[in-house]
């Protein structure tokens, strides 16, 4: 990996200008029912960016970031937290498929933990669809413990970040 192709910046969902290019890149990532399904099953296909920001990225919740991977100026991965107190909650990694396999999801996990130390977080969970075994091998990878509830159906795995 060359790192002067590869950079990350912090976008907000709150600024029209972000809104618009999260929009485009999202649905070129959701054009698959099965990428969408797998990736958030409680949404219905096709993808629709509007009630995306209404359920995740309201103004209302406030310590959430989200940071874009690029390459060579085109965006290629997403991943967004949230801060409460002392917890972060990841949601939204993702990483285009083209660009997959390249430790490109660990450089934004990275960052995002940098974040949540920076913000105070002391522990980081994420809940991972139980049929998403490369998500699953991924965070167990990145030091993450499996924290999950027998009748669930995603896992939830977390990690002292302190």
């Amino acid at each position: 990996m060359v790192e002067q192709e590869y950079t990350l910046e912090e976008i907000s969902y709150s600024r029209k200008e972000d809104r618009r290019i999260m929009e485009s890149v999202l649905k070129g990532w959701f054009i698959d029912p099965k990428t969408l399904n797998f990736f958030s099953p409680d949404f219905d296909y096709p993808f629709r960016f509007k009630k995306w920001v209404s359920l995740y990225y309201r103004d209302e919740i406030i310590n959430k970031t989200s940071i874009i991977l690029k390459h060579n100026n085109w965006i290629i991965g997403h991943v967004s937290i949230h801060i409460d107190g002392i917890n972060g909650k990841i949601f939204h990694l993702y990483i285009d498929a083209n660009h997959r396999n390249k430790g490109l999801g660990t450089k934004l996990m990275k960052k995002i933990e940098d974040y949540g130390i920076k913000s105070g977080a002391r522990l980081i969970q994420i809940h991972i669809q139980k049929k998403n075994m490369l998500g699953y091998r991924f965070f167990k990878q990145s030091g993450y413990i499996d924290n999950q509830k027998p009748s669930s159906n995603s896992i939830r795995m977390i990690k002292k970040i302190d």
